[in-house]
């Protein structure tokens, strides 16, 4: 992927960072806000598989541009931020590379990447716990909307904090799937593979946890846009489809949107950027 594009040419914005006791963060946007009062909406960025906190950085330095393009001129009831971080086991926090390979070259691939999905689930929640009382101490600035967003494996963690997480009700997962569909595209994949579907690939001690499904209307009232590229074969959403029809058929009128560019695989482009600065400043931002 070429990531230094995603920042579509805007100047940078501050970095700030900072540790929540061992987990570091990269804050972007932080010394803008300085002087107002308004509340603030923290984006949470998640990265993919053999990625890190900084490929996201231009991520997040093209959405805060285009969100502050958008929005000259016009009322906000929020500043905003993003925040990025490494998933568990990649850039800072890599203990075991094979542990973030695939099939070919570890037969642990489909819990391996359970364990980074839920556990980044973890990790974000914990920022939601945390954030507020290490950027403002004093209490003088609230946090009062968290919004996550992620590419591929962060794209499968921004749907899972959608299902266990209830203070995310905004969401842009990228090239990821809901987390109902994570078993079978993973199974998908063994099988493109050759693999056979049982263990020790498919531990029957992960089926409560990847068989279970979603409650039903889970996903009712969250405002959802799901982007995916026409011709991803890493994580195709023919294997989501079904899933994807359900959520989008027990949502409101609008809530949820699934986007499909035509002509792209597994790749997140400057256009992915744009709606997703769209949808954040429609759902958390715009006065």
């Amino acid at each position: 992927m070429d990531y230094p594009s995603l920042t579509l040419g805007h100047p940078d914005k501050s970095l700030t960072t900072i540790h929540i006791v061992d987990l570091k963060l990269n804050i972007y946007g932080l010394e803008e806000i300085k002087g107002s009062g308004l509340p603030v909406a923290a984006v949470i960025a998640t990265h993919g598989r053999m990625n890190k906190k900084e490929q996201m950085g231009y991520f997040a330095q093209g959405l805060l541009g285009e969100i502050e393009q958008m929005s000259k001129g016009k009322e906000k009831k929020r500043d905003v931020i993003v925040v990025t971080l490494d998933q568990r086991n990649h850039g800072e926090r890599t203990h075991d590379r094979t542990a973030n390979l695939a099939y070919d070259q570890n037969e642990r691939h489909l819990y391996d990447m359970a364990a980074t999905v839920v556990g980044g689930c973890h990790d974000v929640s914990l920022i939601i716990d945390f954030l507020a009382a290490y950027l403002f101490p004093l209490g003088d600035r609230v946090i009062d909307e968290f919004i996550a967003t992620g590419v591929s494996l962060g794209g499968n963690v921004t749907w899972r904090l959608l299902l266990s997480e209830p203070r995310i009700n905004v969401a842009i997962p990228i090239i990821g799937l809901p987390f109902t569909s994570f078993a079978p595209y993973l199974r998908a994949r063994a099988h493109k593979m050759g693999l056979a579907w049982t263990p020790p690939l498919y531990p029957p001690s992960l089926r409560p946890l990847l068989e279970a499904p979603a409650p039903p209307n889970a996903y009712r009232g969250k405002k959802i846009l799901s982007i995916h590229g026409a011709d991803d074969t890493l994580v195709p959403i023919k294997e989501g489809q079904k899933d994807l029809d359900k959520i989008v058929k027990e949502a409101e009128q609008g809530d949820v949107k699934v986007w499909v560019v035509e002509g792209k695989g597994h790749v997140v482009t400057g256009e992915m950027v744009t709606r997703t600065a769209e949808w954040v400043w429609r759902w958390a931002l715009q006065a």
